[in-house]
């Protein structure tokens, strides 16, 4: 064999092998967290868009994007929403399979399970959506760290002020990671092929 052709194979392994160790030192995209509880609090239920009981064990078992919104958001909520969507939908435009799921709890009180729903699968079915009331909103807010409030209006419907984060959970229901806007999701989709 020509040595010539040999050293250029030798330098192409080497190469690899470089490429290779640089993409192991992948720096994510978002705000790792290192909590050691569970997303909800022990024994919380919520009603969600999928059942009568939505609790800790069913977050267990894939990945969870959590938004906190409401129903009658006229901008930002939306456009999240559309946003994850358009992840799920690259996701499956390259046919990768990951286990990642979609949550949205809704800060305003008022908003029942019903308008949740169908509120939530305008953007995509499999979309879940968690209704509240006063004392567990409180509790999960102060508990996750999310900011809400009502602001006054001169109509009848409820706006309000609120944190326009994702949080994520992994397959244990841990809160392990923060996205803080402006949300990028093209960033997130490389997080989620990279380290989800």
């Amino acid at each position: 064999m020509n040595i010539k052709y040999i050293i250029t194979i030798f330098l192409v392994i080497l190469l690899a092998q470089g490429i290779l160790i640089i993409n192991d030192d992948y720096t994510p995209h978002y705000t790792p967290l290192n909590a050691t509880q569970n997303f909800f609090s022990e024994n919380s239920e919520f009603i969600s868009t999928k059942s009568d009981s939505f609790g800790n064990n069913d977050l267990k078992g894939a990945y969870t994007l959590i938004f906190f919104g409401y129903t009658n958001c006229p901008d930002y909520c939306p456009d999240t929403l559309m946003k994850i969507r358009s992840l799920f939908k690259k996701l499956d435009e390259r046919n990768v399979k990951k286990n990642i799921r979609m949550l949205f709890i809704s800060v305003d009180t008022k908003d029942k399970v019903d308008k949740i729903k169908k509120y939530v699968e305008y953007f995509d079915d499999d979309f879940i959506g968690l209704e509240t009331d006063k004392s567990n909103l409180a509790k999960l807010s102060k508990r996750v760290g999310v900011y809400y409030k009502k602001i006054q209006g001169d109509s009848s419907i409820d706006f309000y002020d609120h944190t326009g984060a994702i949080f994520v959970t992994n397959e244990d229901s841990k809160l392990v990671a923060l996205y803080t806007p402006p949300i990028d999701i093209n960033k997130i989709l490389e997080d989620v092929l990279k380290t989800f």
